[in-house]
């Protein structure tokens, strides 16, 4: 089948590992796959070791068409505002009308604008919630603080109407289905996975050479440096434990907050127990991961990560080490027997050093975690799903 995609991840200039990306490998093998997304030249301006990381996903971009809102160097915020206006003309340009189904990946006004315009012609769209959207747009640095509020309000808005007027809703967790009450017979509940064949214990003795971890009990971090972590309490942690513990902490992962976080380490002083390596490429993640003894979600406690089951608790669950996170809620409703959690600085001290004089403790939880995973949060079986909601919609 024909799948139109609008998203609102710009595939090639995201330095990170998304849920679209592991959907569209998985869909581009059989089908058909146009995607029209916004051009986020604002994360390449911070990050622009986004080619270097995306290698992994080389035949994903050869297997697909990619077009974007523009070719002009605006802000994502513009592109979406404007998008109403202006994505015609991009349609007009892909030729919309032989399409089978459009596919809204975690869209706000422009996923609704092509919603409109493939609604015209008699094509479905599939809507997938993968975040607390509105909240986001609240919490933004890309969107001016004095607008943020009204902003969300207006996201929240456009994200009810494209409900309204999706055949189906898709969704990471059931907390995300309440918040906007999306009745039951539309939605479908299709979390986060992992890829268990790349994501697992790999030899890591090279990388724990280059920074110099090794006998450390090693805490880490994987991910994109970003308005919605709250690393301070982490860090403190591990400032009272780095010295007579051998604890050193590793943050794997750049983004638009790297300067700042690398600042703040050195001001808390914890930056010579830390060891941050900027972004690497995703083939490489899991030997990265191989190398800590436990993995950490320190997350802000707001909707955003309430209603988030992010693709990093996986990765670590996948590589066969015990994870401790922030409370968050979904994640707590789903692993709360697996996962440790903690609310601040103490709490984090006393999960690590339990965690590091416990070694049968790490082995435990980490074996459950792969198991876990392997059973239900394969990206395989979870994109099968999803393209027969696809076909379903399509038909």
């Amino acid at each position: 089948m024909k799948i139109l995609v609008s998203s609102i991840i710009d595939l090639k200039n995201s330095a990170h590992n998304s849920r679209l990306h592991q959907f569209l490998k998985y869909l581009s093998h059989d089908h058909d796959i146009s995607v029209l997304s916004v051009n986020d030249c604002w994360k390449a301006k911070w990050d622009r070791t986004a080619e270097n990381y995306n290698q992994s996903f080389k035949d994903l971009f050869e297997n697909i068409d990619l077009f974007y809102l523009t070719d002009r160097q605006v802000s994502p915020v513009v592109q979406e505002a404007l998008s109403v206006a202006t994505v015609g003309g991009t349609l007009d340009k892909i030729g919309i009308s032989d399409y089978d189904v459009h596919f809204n990946y975690n869209g706000m006004i422009a996923g609704y604008a092509v919603g409109r315009f493939t609604h015209s012609c008699g094509i479905p769209t599939v809507y997938d919630i993968a975040d607390d959207l509105p909240e986001m747009i609240r919490t933004s640095p890309q969107i001016p603080s004095f607008i943020r509020s009204t902003a969300g309000w207006v996201g929240k808005a456009i994200l009810n109407r494209s409900i309204r007027t999706s055949e189906r809703v898709t969704i990471t967790t059931e907390s995300l289905c309440h918040a906007y009450d999306i009745p039951r017979e539309k939605w479908e509940l299709l979390p986060n996975g992992v890829d268990i064949g790349l994501f697992s214990p790999r030899p890591c003795d090279h990388i724990k050479e280059k920074y110099g971890l090794e006998g450390s009990f090693v805490v880490g971090h994987v991910g994109v440096l970003r308005e919605w972590l709250d690393l301070e309490p982490l860090f403190i942690a591990i400032r009272e434990l780095a010295s007579k513990n051998n604890v050193k902490l590793l943050m794997v992962g750049g983004g638009a907050g790297y300067d700042k976080t690398v600042e703040m380490a050195r001001d808390l002083g914890v930056l010579d127990h830390t060891v941050f390596t900027g972004t690497v490429p995703y083939s490489q993640v899991p030997e990265y991961i191989s190398c800590m003894n436990v993995g950490v979600i320190p997350f802000k406690q707001d909707n955003v990560s309430n209603n988030s089951l992010p693709l990093k608790l996986f990765e670590y669950m996948a590589c066969g080490i015990p994870v401790i996170s922030t409370h968050v809620d979904a994640i707590q409703k789903k692993f709360g027997s697996t996962v440790r959690f903690v609310s601040d600085a103490d709490g984090s001290a006393q999960e690590i050093m339990q965690l590091h004089q416990d070694p049968n403790l790490c082995s435990r939880l980490g074996s459950e975690g792969r198991r876990i995973v392997a059973d239900e949060y394969q990206w395989a079986a979870i994109a099968k799903k999803l393209e027969r909601i696809l076909i379903k919609a399509g038909c």
